[in-house]
């Protein structure tokens, strides 16, 4: 029985079950660990204030937050970047904000 440490028998039901149940253990270990460090980093950058990168949301602008931190990629010229309102789109996102009653969506 491999769950006392013996060999595993690929024709038997019961180890195929028992390998099957560990398979699925395994899986959502592992999307848990996923969850656990996705929030983590979003957490972390937040706190910085840095952005993680992709299209910045309708009413930002992404602006130059220094240098980066891994030595590495600041050699090779890379750059943070943080999140800052668009002086163009952040007036009519306000406007039309202030304009709508609060709870209506």
């Amino acid at each position: 029985m491999p769950e006392v440490g013996g060999a595993i028998d690929p024709g038997s039901d019961a180890h195929d079950l028992v390998m099957a149940l560990y398979g699925g253990m395994s899986k959502g270990e592992r999307n848990r660990i996923k969850i656990r460090v996705r929030s983590a980093m979003k957490a972390q950058t937040e706190l910085e204030g840095r952005y993680l990168g992709g299209r910045p949301p309708y009413g930002y602008c992404l602006a130059d937050a220094g240098p980066h931190p891994n030595p590495g990629k600041a050699a090779e010229g890379k750059r943070l970047h943080r999140l800052e309102p668009d002086p163009v789109t952040a007036q009519s996102f306000g406007a039309s904000s202030r304009s709508t009653p609060p709870g209506a969506a």
